[in-house]
């Protein structure tokens, strides 16, 4: 006998909370180069006032209930139970729901001003933590792709009785959007993408190739840009996919360790220059992300996906298309460059909604929250 969702509220034991705190308070902190800033990492002068409020001004207990204030519940999905905040329209509404998938590093959280907004819109949303991550645990206890983790998001949708919705991903969240189009088809009736999964083949991720005899000068910049910022960014996505088990003893062990690698990315990927951080984020909300990872001991396995890439297929096979509608929303992201549409109309025919805004980063939905809510409300209304 199958059982619904249960409702779900986050409760944090005060004895974790203690031992993260304690060992934040006896951190040592390493020697840097003097005058460095940013150079090199996080600007340690930055990272020490981060750290010092996290003990004298952080409030995990203000963070949980505000986090509470959305309806949430868990469902068990084969093996394993999947965690997700439910959101519905004050009214009654007949509009396609939307599923929200977030990437890493960040967390369900990320996409909830992105959830409320559509919600506010009248639409129905949903919005996991994917398997692995936050408030949901890895799926069987071992290394698993994104596909595989997209078969678990699809059996998720079914039993909570939608036939038919709109996925919107970023980052991780993209691919397994584009996993989801491949194998439900039926059940993705659009994709709204502020970062592009898949491409057509012969012009997989990286490989510095545009994959068409007819290329233009423009897709021929965008895949030498795009290996020339592999090249000088992606140490941690090589390190991810081959040593993951290596580099999570450290930062599982060490909340403060953890923190400076997880904020290394934001920082990193938040456009704007390297103090834009601080303009654009409460050290409370980074906080609040940073613990959720601590908090559900999911460090780890978070990174998990990233050996998952070499279990599947990472790319669509020759002459394969997506044939969903598509929309993109474009945003100056400092980890991916922009992607010239004749690139994406090579495998998504179907382009519904084109838009390339000048900021937003590769966080729209917190630096650009209102911009993407109406990308996607806008292309919601065509379909």
């Amino acid at each position: 006998m199958s059982v619904g969702p249960i409702p779900y509220q986050i409760a944090v034991s005060k004895q974790t909370l203690d031992r993260i705190e304690e060992r934040i308070k006896s951190v040592r902190m390493p020697p840097t180069s003097a005058g460095a800033r940013w150079k090199y990492g996080l600007d340690a002068d930055w990272f020490r006032k981060v750290l010092a409020y996290w003990v004298n001004g952080f409030d995990w207990t203000h963070a949980e209930q505000d986090l509470n204030r959305t309806p949430q519940y868990t469902l068990q999905v084969s093996t394993t139970p999947i965690h997700f905040a439910w959101i519905k329209p004050k009214k009654r509404s007949t509009l396609l729901p939307f599923l929200l998938l977030h990437g890493w590093p960040y967390t369900f959280a990320t996409m909830l001003p992105l959830a409320n907004n559509l919600a506010e819109a009248g639409f129905e949303v949903i919005v996991p933590s994917l398997p692995g991550y936050d408030f949901s645990p890895a799926l069987d206890n071992e290394v698993r792709g994104l596909r595989f983790i997209g078969t678990r998001i699809a059996a998720l949708m079914e039993m909570l009785g939608f036939d038919e919705y709109i996925v919107h991903g970023g980052d991780h969240g993209a691919v397994i959007a584009d996993w989801l189009a491949i194998d439900v088809p039926a059940r993705v009736a659009g994709i709204h993408a502020n970062t592009i999964g898949f491409r057509h083949h012969g012009a997989e991720f990286g490989n510095g190739q545009t994959g068409a005899a007819d290329s233009t000068e423009e897709e021929n910049a965008y895949v030498k840009a795009e290996v020339e910022h592999m090249d000088r960014e992606s140490a941690y996505f090589r390190l991810q996919a081959t040593r993951p088990e290596t580099i999570t003893y450290a930062l599982t062990d060490s909340p403060v360790g953890w923190a400076a690698y997880m904020l290394d990315k934001w920082q990193k990927w938040t456009a704007g220059g390297p103090e834009a951080i601080e303009k654009a984020y409460s050290q409370d909300h980074l906080l609040t992300e940073v613990m959720i990872y601590l908090v559900t001991d999911t460090v780890a396995t978070g990174i998990w996906p990233y050996a998952g890439f070499a279990l599947e297929p990472f790319g669509l096979q020759p002459g394969q298309m997506l044939e969903q509608p598509f929309a993109y929303s474009s945003f100056d992201d400092p980890l991916l460059p922009r992607m010239p549409r004749r690139f994406v109309e090579r495998s998504r025919p179907h382009i519904k909604l084109w838009r390339e805004h000048a900021s937003g980063g590769h966080f729209p939905m917190l630096t650009a929250t209102g911009t993407l809510a109406k990308d996607a409300i806008d292309f919601a209304d065509q379909l």
